[in-house]
């Protein structure tokens, strides 16, 4: 049987499963710290240990962290699928060695 070297979009998702695990888990890191935060910062406020003006900046400033940190997590991830697209596939002109030509005959054999 001759080894496909044609990327399915089903062999692509599974080569990308940890890095889409990993993503999901950042996700969900991000929204707990964020709820976390907002939820301290909110209490505080009700028993009067911090004015609105505070808990205004602080809540923007969570806000926008979280959203720098989430699409940070999805440049990594975009990155790591297109390496992962552009590797997955044997690159038979750029490599000058017969290594390609060696496993194609030693699996006619």
């Amino acid at each position: 049987m001759t080894p496909s070297t044609s990327l399915t979009l089903q062999g692509f998702l599974q080569g990308l499963q940890a890095e889409m695990m990993l993503l999901l888990g950042t996700i969900i890191t991000i929204v707990v710290i964020r709820w976390l935060i907002l939820s301290f910062m909110a209490k505080t406020q009700a028993v009067g240990g911090a004015s609105v003006k505070d808990t205004d900046s602080v809540r923007s400033f969570v806000n926008w962290a979280a959203g720098v940190l989430f699409v940070l997590a999805l440049i990594g991830f975009g990155l790591n699928a297109m390496t992962y697209g552009t590797n997955a596939i044997p690159h038979t002109d750029l490599d000058k060695s017969s290594i390609y030509h060696d496993m194609d005959s030693n699996i006619k054999r």
